[in-house]
C-alpha cells in the first residue's frame, strides 16, 4: 500500500500511561488542528507557510505499524481514530478586507442672497410681532369682560371696625347739602322770573340780570359739589366716564354756553345744572348713610349667621341658606359698585359723542350756537334719577334692616340674593321651640317610662328634629336613660326607625304606624301626637301640641308672595307637612316645596352651603331676620333696576327731543324754563320707585 504523506495523515493514540505526560489541549486547539473552525475563502495565491518546530518522532508498537490501514467509519477497534485530512486555514492576523460604497461629491449649494434672506427675517418678524398684538389684544378683551363680570370695591378695609371708624369720619356733606339746595330753589325762582310772567309781575325785561345771577348760583353750587366733580374728573381720566363725569362736561358746557347766552340776552341752563348738583350731593350723602347704618350693625354682630346663595343647591335651582358669617369680606363687598355705575359708563360715552356730533350737524343746519345745542341736548338726555337709583332705597332698606337685626351687604347682596331661586325652611322657623309643648302623655308598654322616654330621646336626637328640645326636657324631668343609636333610618311615610340594644324602634304619626302595621290599640285616633313602638308593639303615645307663630306667619306669606322666591321645607320633624303647614297657618301649599326625606336631610344639614355666596349678615339667624333680608335685597335689586330703566329711557327721550327742536332751529320750544321741567318731570317717577322700597 501506497503510504500517504505524514503532513496529510495523523494518527492519535491515546495511551493512558502517556497521556498524564502529554500538555493538555483546550478546545480551541483541537478545533483548530482538526479544521471545525474553517472558512470558506476566495482562493488565493499559496504563500509560505511558517517555520515550526518538528515535533520528535513517535515510536508506534509494530503491530500498528503494520496493520492495514484505518478509515474513518464506524466499527473501528481500539483506541486509534482517524480523521480525513482538511485544508490548512489560513493564519487570523491577516486584516479582513472591507468594501465600501463611495458616491458621488455632494454639489457645493450657491451662497444666499443677503437680500432675500433679509426680506424673509423681516416677513416672519411681522408675522411674530402682528400675531403677539393679536394676542394681547384677546387677553385684554378677556380681562375686560373679567372685570366687568366681577367688579372690584372702590375701597378695600383691613376689617369691619375700619370701615365703621372711615364712614363715621365727620364730613361736611350735609351742609353743602342744604346750601346746593338753597341755591338751586334760588336758581329756579330766577329762571321763572326771568322766563314768564308771574302774579301779573312782568320782570322778563331784566332776564339779563336773572341770567347773570344763575350763572353766580350754578357755580357756587359747582363749588358746594367739588367732591362729584372731582369724582367725575377722575373718571375722565381713566376713560371710564359715569354719571358724575356726564355731569362735569354738562356742566362746564353749561357754564361756557351761559357766558354767550348773557351777552346775547338769552337765558341760559343754569337751573337744570343746580338741579343735577343738588341730586348728586344728595344720592352721595345717602349712600354714606346707609353704609354707615350698615357697618354699625354688622360691627354690633358677635358671631354673626349669614345669608348664603347656594348654585344648583336643589334639582338645579339656586338655593339660600344660613351659614356662619364674615365680618371682614362683608365690609368689602359693601364697596362693590352698583349696576347703575357700571351702565352709565356706557351710556355716557354715547351721549357725549351722539350729542357732540348732533350739535356740529345742528350748527351747520340751523345755524344756532353751538355751545347751545350741545348743552340743552346734555342736560335733557342727562338721567337724573341714576343719581338716586339706588342710593334712597338702600338708605331706607338699612334703616328696615337693622331693626329687624340683620345687615345687607349693598348691591352685591341685592345682586346675590335676586333671581330665580328657592329658600330653605327648617324646623324652627315654622314652629319654635317654645311653640311645641307636650300636652300628656300615655304609656301602653311594661317597660318603664325612664327607657321609653330615653329611646324616643336618642331617636329625635339622631334625626336632628326640632323636638330634640322637647325630648330633652322630658328626660329630665321623668329621669330618663341615655341611649346611643345602633342603626338609623329615614321613612318617607313620615317616621324614623333606630335599633337601640336589639330593640326595634319606630317612630311617626299614626298613619306612619299603621303603614308599618304596628298593633295600635282599639280608639286611638289622635293625629297631632308622635308614636312609639318597640319590636312592633306600641308603647308610648306623646300628645303634642304646635302653637302657630304670628311672625313666622308674616315672613312665610312674605317668602310665598316674592316672585322668584320659592320657600322649600327642609323639615327633619316627621310631622311637619304641607297640610300641616296649611292647617296651622292658613297658607296654600301650592307655592310651597316639599323635598324627599334624604333631600330634607341634605338641605338642612350644615354642609349644605359649604361654598355659597354671602349677601347678608343677621344677629341670630332667626327666620324672621332672615326672610327679611332675602326680601329686602330683591327688593332693593328690583327698584334700583327700575329706577334705573326709567331714567335711561327719559334720558334718551329728551336727547331725542332736544336734537329735533335745534334741528329745526325752534329756540322757543327749547328754552331753558322747559329744560329745566323736563329735568323735574322725569325725577318724580324714580321718588316714587325709590320710597317704596322702605315700605314694602
Amino acid at each position: 500500500m501506497k503510504e500517504k504523506p505524514q503532513e496529510q495523515e495523523q494518527q492519535v493514540h491515546i495511551d493512558p500511561a502517556s497521556a498524564q505526560q502529554e500538555p493538555e489541549y483546550s478546545l480551541e486547539d483541537i478545533m483548530n488542528e482538526f479544521g471545525g473552525w474553517s472558512k470558506r475563502e476566495t482562493p488565493a495565491e499559496p504563500e509560505a507557510e511558517p517555520q515550526t518546530p518538528a515535533e520528535p518522532p513517535r515510536v508506534w508498537p509494530p503491530e500498528q505499524q503494520a496493520g492495514p490501514e484505518p478509515s474513518a467509519q464506524p466499527g473501528l477497534s481500539g483506541d486509534t481514530i482517524r480523521f480525513t485530512p482538511v485544508a490548512q486555514p489560513e493564519p487570523e492576523d491577516q486584516p479582513v478586507k472591507i468594501w465600501s460604497y463611495k458616491g458621488e461629491a455632494e454639489p457645493i449649494a450657491p451662497e444666499p442672497d443677503d437680500s432675500a434672506q433679509r426680506k424673509r427675517a423681516a416677513r416672519t418678524r411681522r408675522k411674530a410681532a402682528a400675531q403677539q398684538r393679536r394676542l394681547e389684544r384677546y387677553q385684554k378683551r378677556e380681562q375686560k369682560k373679567l372685570r366687568r363680570r366681577q367688579e372690584q370695591p372702590d375701597v378695600i378695609y383691613a376689617s369691619a371696625e375700619e370701615a365703621y371708624a372711615a364712614y363715621c369720619k365727620r364730613s361736611s356733606i350735609r351742609l353743602r347739602l342744604i346750601l346746593s339746595l338753597l341755591a338751586c330753589l334760588g336758581t329756579a325762582a330766577m329762571l321763572v322770573f326771568a322766563s314768564v310772567r308771574v302774579g301779573g309781575i312782568d320782570l322778563t325785561a331784566h332776564a339779563r340780570a336773572f341770567s347773570a345771577g344763575m350763572l353766580a348760583a350754578m357755580l357756587a353750587g359747582m363749588c358746594l359739589a367739588y367732591d362729584v366733580l372731582l369724582a367725575g374728573l377722575r373718571q375722565w381720566m381713566r376713560l371710564r366716564p359715569e354719571s358724575e363725569g356726564l355731569l362735569l362736561l354738562a356742566a362746564l358746557v353749561t357754564a361756557a354756553d351761559a357766558c354767550f347766552a348773557i351777552a346775547a340776552g338769552r337765558v341760559p341752563f343754569c337751573a337744570a345744572v343746580s338741579l343735577e348738583l343738588t341730586v348728586a350731593l344728595w344720592g352721595r350723602q345717602l349712600l354714606m348713610n346707609a353704609k354707615r347704618k350698615t357697618m354699625k350693625a354688622v360691627c354690633s354682630m358677635p358671631s354673626p349667621v349669614a345669608a348664603v346663595r347656594e348654585e344648583k343647591a336643589w334639582h338645579g335651582r339656586d338655593c339660600i341658606f344660613r351659614a356662619p358669617g364674615e365680618r371682614d369680606s362683608f365690609a368689602e363687598k359693601l364697596e362693590i359698585p352698583d349696576a347703575t355705575r357700571r351702565v352709565m359708563r356706557v351710556y355716557t360715552t354715547l351721549l357725549a359723542g351722539l350729542t357732540l356730533a348732533a350739535s356740529l350737524l345742528t350748527t351747520f343746519q340751523s345755524g344756532q350756537t353751538f355751545l347751545w345745542a350741545w348743552s340743552a341736548m346734555l342736560l335733557a338726555g342727562f338721567p337724573t334719577g341714576v343719581l338716586i337709583a339706588y342710593a334712597r332705597p338702600f338708605a331706607a332698606l338699612s334703616k328696615r334692616l337693622i331693626r329687624a337685626g340683620c345687615a345687607l351687604a349693598g348691591w352685591y347682596g341685592a345682586r346675590t340674593m335676586s333671581g330665580e331661586c328657592g329658600v330653605a325652611v327648617e324646623d324652627t322657623d315654622l314652629f319654635p321651640t317654645q311653640n311645641v309643648t307636650l300636652n300628656g302623655m300615655k304609656i301602653y308598654s311594661d317597660r318603664s317610662a325612664s327607657q321609653i322616654i330615653g329611646y324616643g330621646a336618642a331617636v329625635v336626637a339622631s334625626a336632628g328634629s326640632g323636638l330634640a328640645p322637647l325630648f330633652e326636657e322630658m328626660m329630665q324631668s321623668q329621669n330618663g336613660r341615655h341611649y346611643s343609636v345602633d342603626t338609623f333610618r329615614r321613612y318617607e311615610g313620615g317616621g324614623l326607625g333606630a335599633e337601640i340594644r336589639g330593640d326595634v324602634i319606630l317612630m311617626g304619626s299614626l298613619a306612619f304606624m299603621k303603614l308599618m302595621k304596628v298593633r295600635m290599640p282599639e280608639g286611638t285616633r289622635l293625629k297631632q301626637a308622635v308614636y312609639l313602638s318597640i319590636n312592633s308593639e306600641l308603647a308610648a303615645v306623646f300628645a303634642l301640641t304646635y302653637a302657630p307663630a304670628a311672625a313666622a306667619r308674616n315672613s312665610l306669606l312674605a317668602a310665598t308672595r316674592t316672585k322668584g322666591l320659592l320657600p322649600i321645607l327642609a323639615t327633619r320633624d316627621f310631622m311637619i307637612t304641607p297640610q300641616f303647614v296649611k292647617q296651622r297657618y292658613k297658607i296654600s301649599p301650592d307655592r310651597i316645596e316639599f323635598p324627599t326625606v334624604e333631600e330634607r336631610a341634605r338641605l338642612s344639614s350644615p354642609e349644605a352651603a359649604k361654598s355659597g355666596k354671602q349677601g347678608a349678615l343677621m344677629v341670630r339667624g332667626g327666620f324672621s331676620s332672615f326672610i327679611a333680608a332675602v326680601v329686602g335685597a330683591r327688593s332693593l335689586h328690583a327698584s334700583a333696576v327700575g329706577s334705573m330703566v326709567i331714567s335711561l329711557v327719559g334720558g334718551a327721550f329728551g336727547a331725542l327731543m332736544l336734537f329735533f327742536l335745534a334741528f329745526i332751529g325752534s329756540v322757543q320750544a327749547a328754552s331753558a324754563l322747559n329744560v329745566f321741567l323736563l329735568a323735574v318731570l322725569w325725577l318724580l317717577p324714580n321718588l316714587l320707585i325709590t320710597a317704596l322700597t322702605g315700605r314694602t
